[in-house]
């Protein structure tokens, strides 16, 4: 028989056995050891989401509204808190990062799992979302400086959703090439944003704000050069009707995030317009453009959303109750296409639009499970712990209030007791300083008796002095005048009047008063008139 026969007949009696389970290779039963088909399902199951403008908050959200009447801000517009740092002068300052994470992507830890994983599902999560900007800066921040360059050429769909252009200034000192600042020169911000966006060579569905068409008419000229795969481009258009106080519709001209606070009581609609890139595209085509959109496209879908689902009239405000919206414009259905007067059609997608009465059942429904899932195990439902959280805030609230008011008191009464603590220190102080006033009094008082008391004294002495001197000259000149007097005849002797003299300053005082001692020879003198 020949061989070929033989490898015939051997290959049909082969016989395909599957082995038990647990006689499988450890490695076929992770999720490397599965087919790459199911691999890929698997990413892309986890890994692509919906748009964020197209989300609305989850049952278990705070913001999500329970009612079928009134509207509530879309996920979309809810600013997460940002995971890489981006300062108040490269996105707007009133963009308060929010609580609510309904538009956050879930499933991107399945990116770090490993190196083959990561490098087998980068293309599912870069090439088929669709990432959305709040402006051109947080693109430029997030696409030109933290994303890598290889991920950059796997983009293939932007949405830059950029506030009006009197919203943000035209030009920036913040370089995001580099990180720096330019000082002396500010940067256009669109500039920029082109420069990223030319390094992304892969991208095939761009939306923009009109604002870029007038502004950068070159760079848009341009564009089929620097990312050739580009298919679509389109000029987007995120409008709100406010409701104002006294129940009438109005348009709220800025962005859907272009405020503080939740915007609760608006209709938020999004368009598009489709531009075409297959003919000629320059200059005057960009202005051509820009010109249809906003004179055009603006003004139709503006007058279809007042007139069909505003119950609004052209030109007239009609009082809506409150935020109330017409029926049927609800979370079923959110996609409308209309024609335009133009003839040609667009979609307008609303955002957040009140709930439906399905959606309410199926809600308490799926409340009523885990509810009766949670008494079993025996945890407090949802409301119960809700209920339990509000107490210990309140409770929380009390005891700050309570510590306040004590803290508050025991301050009053530390002020009191300062104040008491001054004025008794006060009282004291003046009491020493008086009677230190009162000693220095007396000090001085009692220096003034010294004084004139010494220059009485001193006075005296001089006095004194002076009379003995006076009468040891008459002792002296007595005999020669008795002599003489003998021949003369007596006449009766006047009595002498001493008067007393004013004392010359005391320091010359003494030194005469020394001189006088010196001469007189008080020794002699007295030897003298004892002989004599």
């Amino acid at each position: 028989m020949p061989d070929d026969d033989i490898t015939a007949n051997m290959h049909n009696l082969t016989i395909s056995i599957a082995l038990p389970p647990n006689q499988y290779h450890s490695s076929a039963k992770t999720l490397l050891g599965m087919p790459l088909e199911l691999r890929e399902k698997i990413y892309r199951h986890a890994l692509v989401t919906p748009p964020k403008h197209s989300l609305s908050h989850l049952a278990t959200c705070p913001f999500r509204q329970n009612h079928t009447k009134t509207s509530i801000e879309p996920a979309a517009g809810m600013v997460l808190k940002p995971r890489i740092d981006l300062s108040e002068d490269k996105m707007l300052p009133w963009w308060d990062a929010s609580e609510c994470c309904c538009a956050k992507r879930t499933g991107l830890n399945l990116l770090c799992a490993s190196r083959r994983v990561h490098e087998e599902s980068k293309r599912i999560f870069w090439a088929e979302n669709l990432f959305c900007f709040q402006s051109e800066d947080e693109f430029v921040v997030c696409v030109g400086e933290k994303l890598r360059p290889r991920y950059r050429r796997l983009l293939r769909r932007v949405y830059i959703a950029s506030p009006d252009p009197w919203k943000t200034c035209v030009r920036s000192a913040w370089n995001a090439f580099d990180g720096g600042y330019v000082m002396d020169r500010a940067i256009p911000r669109w500039c920029q944003f082109w420069g990223v966006l030319n390094q992304c060579s892969g991208l095939r569905y761009l939306a923009v704000r009109p604002e870029v068409v007038r502004r950068d008419a070159a760079h848009v000229a341009n564009l089929r050069k620097h990312v050739p795969h580009l298919r679509a481009l389109e000029l987007t258009l995120v409008a709100g009707w406010k409701d104002a106080e006294n129940g009438r519709w109005e348009r709220d001209w800025g962005n859907f995030r272009a405020c503080g606070g939740v915007q609760r009581e608006t209709v938020f609609a999004r368009a598009e317009m489709r531009v075409d890139l297959a003919g000629p595209f320059d200059a005057s085509a960009c202005k051509e453009v820009y010109r249809t959109f906003t004179t055009n496209f603006c003004v139709y879908v503006e007058r279809i959303v007042r007139e069909r689902f505003l119950g609004l009239r052209d030109g007239e405000d009609v009082d809506l109750h409150h935020g109330k919206v017409l029926e049927g414009l609800n979370d079923e259905r959110t996609d409308y296409e209309v024609e335009l007067p133009t003839g040609k059609t667009a979609w307008i997608r609303f955002m957040a639009v009140p709930q439906s009465k399905r959606t309410r059942l199926a809600l308490v429904k799926v409340r009523a499970v885990r509810d009766y899932e949670l008494r079993k195990s025996g945890r407090p439902t949802e409301a119960e712990g809700r209920a339990v959280e509000v107490g210990r805030q309140r409770r929380i609230e009390k005891r700050e209030r309570d510590d306040e008011r004590d803290r508050s008191r025991c301050e009053a009464a530390l002020v009191k007791k300062r104040l008491r603590d001054e004025i008794r220190a006060g009282e004291e102080r003046k009491k020493k300083d008086d009677a230190r006033e009162a000693v220095k009094k007396a000090v001085e008082e009692t220096k003034e008796i010294r004084k004139s008391a010494r220059k009485r004294i001193q006075e005296e002495e001089v006095f004194e002095v002076e009379e003995y001197a006076e009468a040891e000259v008459e002792v002296e000149v007595e005999p020669v005048e008795e002599a003489q007097a003998s021949d003369r005849p007596k006449t009766p002797k006047k009595p002498k009047i001493s008067r007393k003299r004013r004392g010359l300053p005391k320091g010359k005082r003494n030194e005469e008063l020394q001189e006088f001692l010196a001469r007189a020879s008080w020794g002699d003198e007295w030897h003298h008139d004892e002989e004599w």
